[in-house]
Formats: C-alpha cells, structure tokens, sequence
C-alpha cells in the first residue's frame, strides 16, 4: 500500500452512514441480522467502520432492529425514496463535511480499501468505484455540500442516485486504479452485498475475515468468561440438594411411563440460572441471586409427580422450595429476593421485580435460537411425540414466541439477544419446511394470521393427509399461566379431529388473564 494512505491506526476524519432500509424483498426484509460465522451481517460491517470513522450513524425506519449495535439511529425524512433518502437524511446529521456511505448487508468491508477511497476524495464531491460499468454508490464517499443537488433530485421524484453524478463533482475509480493501490485482490469481496438465498447460501460455507469469536458477539468480551465458574461458586451441598430436588420431581412425574431418571428440567434450570447471571452483570445487577433464582424458578413444576394440580401457579409450589433448600444457609439473606422474583414472573407481562425481569429473560432465551430449537425436539420426544405432520404443526409456538421476543422480553439485554435468535428460529424451521416439502413428506407453509388481536406465526398444512380439504378454528381461552391459543383442524373427508394448545407470550394487545389467587 502506499505511504500516502496513512497509519491504519488513524481514524478518517469523516463521518459514516450504514443504510439498513432495505425491503430484502429476494431474502429477507431482516437479511442484515442474518449471521455469517457467527455475527450479524450488520454487526461485522459495524465493527469495520467504528473502528475507521469517529463518527457512525445507522439510517433505519426501523430502529428498533438495531439498538442492539449502540449506535445512533436516524431515520428517512420521507419514506418510500430509497437510498438516495438515507443518504440525503444522513449527510444532514453528521458533525463531519464527509462520510462514507455502506449498505447494511455488506459483511466484507476492507479497511485498505475504505482508506484509499478516501484518500481520493480531495476536492472532489463524490468518489465511487466504478467496476465493470457498475457504480458501488453503496461503498463511496459524498460531502455535504451535495445536499443541494440530492434534495433537487428528490424534489423532482427522481431516486437514482446516479443522477447525482451528473451535479456534483464525482472521482470514479476503475478497477486500474486498484490494480495500481494493490488492491485488486481486495475489491470482489470488499464490495460483495447479499441480495438473494443462493448469496447466503454462498457466503455461509465460504465466509472470509473470520473475526475473533470474543469480539462478534452483543455481549461484551470481559463476560465471556466459563459460565459454569458461576455454579462452581456455590456451596456445593446447596447446589447438589437443588439438583437433586427438580430430578426427583420430575422423574417422579414421568415415571408412570418409564423407569429411567429424568434431568431434563435440571439442565434446562442450570442453563437458565448461567443465562441470569450474566444477563445481572450486565444490567449492573446482583449476580448470585439471579443465578439461584434461575436454578430454583421451575422447582415447582412436578410437585410430586404432578402438573398445575389444582390449577395451583408452579411459582407458588417453587418458593415453597427456595424456603427449604435456601434457609439456614448462606444464601438465607436472598430468600426474599428469590421469592419475590420467582412470584412475580407469574404475573409476566407486570413483572416488577428487577431479578425477576432477569430470569423471565433468561428462561426466554433458553428456548430461542439454536437452543430453542434442539429443546422444542428434544422436549417433544420425552412427550413422544415425534418427527412428522403432527409436530410441524406445533412448531407454530415456536416461531410465535420468537416472533415476539424483541418486544416482550424485560431487559435491554435480553432483548437485543432476542433480536438475533428470532432470525436463527425462523430460518431453521423455513428450511425444515422446504425440505420436508421437496422430499414429499407433507406440505406446510408459514402463514402471519392476526388472532384476537395478537400476530401468530402458524405452521399451516396444505391440506389433510388424505388429500382432503382442513378447516381450521381459533380461539384464545383461560389457561393457570397464560392465555392460551387453540387451534382445532377438522377433515370431513376422513374424520380427522386435531386440537392445539399453547400460551402465547404477553404482547401489548392481548387480552390480560386472571389473576393468580
């Protein structure tokens, strides 16, 4: 490279703007959450430019996707005009006479190549590379004195952004021009954006510029620490009569049908438990009682061998539990803090319980994402229920719950690690569903349906195994924790008669349930 580019250390003095208002109508309209080894296709382009530019903006009409990133957001002054309106929008708000302007769904940006553009920039208004005939206005630089042209352009209800070219003074750098910076080897994939599947699909098994796992991930890298150093930092009696007590309880609920010990609801406590403790040092919070609330929040789902009996909440029979396994040790002094989080976790949508907002999060979380995903089969199998139409059906509570999660969850954090395992759900099951299909095992679609006010996404047959046409009713109903969806397909051709049930997570419209006694 040459001299002329500067230490790589140096930030460009210019601002940058990363557009994310795309609609993915050929992918997905959230194709910049999509993950490439790990990270977000947002947050690998995010980290290139923050550490390039001292200043950078994300243009969105839907913040709510990115505050995950901590970085300021602005929005289109007039929606519906395309880039040339994030770029109009942004140059208004940035403190620098320049930015650098990059599409949100480009996961490859080169920091050389940033540079050497920039260097260009010089007197000129704009400067774009320009291969192959093609202009990368997505990846080029524009000074604020273009903002009179960009709002005559829109005044007129021309959104090119080539037109732009032709008013302001424009440095186009052909692929000779990179040759000679020694970056032709740099400007494919520095430019490379991912429009369509067969894009993804691409870049999934050859993804270039792995970055260090400790550095993709929303949470920061000095909590990246074993979690397991948390469990370990309990008294062990305490934590081995926990274990014990929600085994015992729920092997004696499924003993009835099998002799074996069960211990998947330990598993899934002690994962939530390791979930609440580092969403707590995040949110600035007290980690060990989190961590307890966790471990102890489902001690009373198999009270001896039962579920729900007599309607009784499980969170009443758990502090029953956290009184008995807690008292007389050194943990006594949490007992009320526990309580009072597990208690309130009953109520959902008025948790007002700063732990209990915790472990709401991290018992959600626990079912969201990859993990959500091998417990939905692995919980469904201990049911025995298996692989086929039936359980395709009831993927709609899983697709349902994550559709929901950015929004319902209680803490910051919880929510922007809500925000990336809703894409990973629904792009497991979307191709759960296609392969099922091309393998002529059934055929399903996902269908948005609006039930009594709250969006569900239902996993839908085509019709009846028999060929015959289904009919489906809804109804929303009472249940001990929740408010319930029910779902009842019927086939007058062969009979059939399917019922559906599960609670559907507390969005803003849905009717309230009745109060705990």
């Amino acid at each position: 490279m040459p001299n002329r580019i500067g230490a790589p250390s140096k930030k460009i003095k210019a601002s940058c703007l990363i557009l994310a208002g795309g609609q993915g109508k050929r992918l997905t309209p959230d194709k910049p959450l999509l993950e490439i080894e790990g990270s977000s296709i947002i947050k690998r382009t995010a980290d290139v430019v923050v550490s390039l530019f001292p200043e950078v903006l994300i243009v969105t009409n839907s913040p709510e996707k990115y505050k995950f990133l901590a970085l300021p957001l602005v929005a289109d002054e007039r929606q519906g005009c395309g880039p040339l309106m994030g770029i109009y929008s942004g140059l208004r708000k940035i403190k620098h006479e320049a930015t650098f302007v990059c599409a949100a769904d480009m996961p490859f940006l080169s920091e050389e190549v940033i540079r050497a553009e920039f260097v260009e920039l010089g007197a000129y208004d704009i400067v774009v590379p320009w291969l192959h005939g093609r202009p990368e206005f997505l990846h080029a630089f524009y000074r604020k004195r273009c903002l009179p042209a960009i709002r005559e352009i829109l005044d007129s209800n021309f959104f090119k952004i080539e037109r732009l070219t032709q008013h302001c003074r424009t440095r186009q750098l052909n692929r000779d021009w990179f040759e000679r910076q020694g970056l032709a080897g740099r400007m494919e994939l520095a430019f490379t954006n991912i429009n369509t599947r067969e894009d993804y699909v691409r870049w999934l098994s050859q993804g270039k510029n792995k970055p260090d796992p400790h550095q993709t991930g929303i949470v920061s890298p000095q909590l990246r620490t074993s979690g397991q150093e948390a469990l370990q930092a309990l008294v062990p009696e305490v934590l081995e009569e926990i274990r014990r007590t929600l085994i015992e309880q729920e092997t004696a609920y499924q003993r009835p049908v099998d002799e074996q010990t069960f211990s998947s609801l330990w598993a899934h406590s002690s994962r939530v438990g390791l979930i609440a403790h580092r969403i707590a040092k995040t949110e600035g919070l007290d980690q060990e009682p989190a961590l307890l609330a966790g471990l102890l929040h489902d001690t009373g789902k198999f009270v001896d061998g039962n579920y729900h009996e007599d309607d009784i909440p499980e969170e009443e029979n758990a502090v029953e539990f956290v009184e008995r396994l807690l008292s007389g040790t050194v943990y006594d002094r949490w007992i009320p803090v526990i309580t009072q989080a597990i208690l309130s976790m009953y109520l959902e949508a008025d948790v007002t319980s700063d732990i209990g907002r915790v472990v709401y999060d991290a018992d959600c979380l626990d079912k969201l994402g990859c993990l959500g995903v091998a417990q939905f089969f692995a919980k469904n199998t201990l049911r025995r229920r298996f692989l086929d139409d039936d359980l395709m059906i009831r993927a709609s509570i899983e697709l349902t719950y994550s559709h929901h999660a950015p929004e319902t969850l209680k803490t910051a954090t919880g929510r922007s690690l809500a925000l990336r395992r809703k894409v990973r759900t629904h792009r497991f099951y979307r191709e759960l569903l296609e392969e099922w299909t091309q393998l002529g095992l059934g055929n399903f679609r996902i269908q948005e349906e609006d039930i009594a006010g709250v969006v569900c996404i239902l996993v839908v047959p085509s019709a009846c195994s028999c060929g015959g046409d289904l009919k489906r009713d809804s109804d929303i109903q009472d249940a001990v924790k929740c408010r319930s969806l029910v779902l009842k397909y019927s086939c007058r051709a062969c009979g059939l008669e399917r019922e559906y049930s599960f609670c559907l997570p507390n969005v803003k419209d849905l009717p309230r349930r009745r109060k705990s006694r």
